[in-house]
């Protein structure tokens, strides 16, 4: 068993939910350098898989 503060747990919760922003970030990126056509069609479907909501 592992205990941890709440208040580490909801850090720890927010900073992974930061890097799977950060990793559609990037990966939209690379689809349009990779696939341009695609690009907006994969990010979005890559956005609802993860369940987040796509940056303006």
């Amino acid at each position: 068993m592992i205990e941890l503060p709440v208040d580490q747990v909801r850090r720890l919760v927010a900073d992974a939910r930061q890097d799977v922003q950060d990793f559609l970030g990037l990966a939209g990126t690379w689809t349009e350098q990779h696939l341009p056509a695609h690009a907006a069609a994969v990010t979005t479907a890559l956005a609802r898989a993860l369940d987040l909501a796509l940056a303006p």
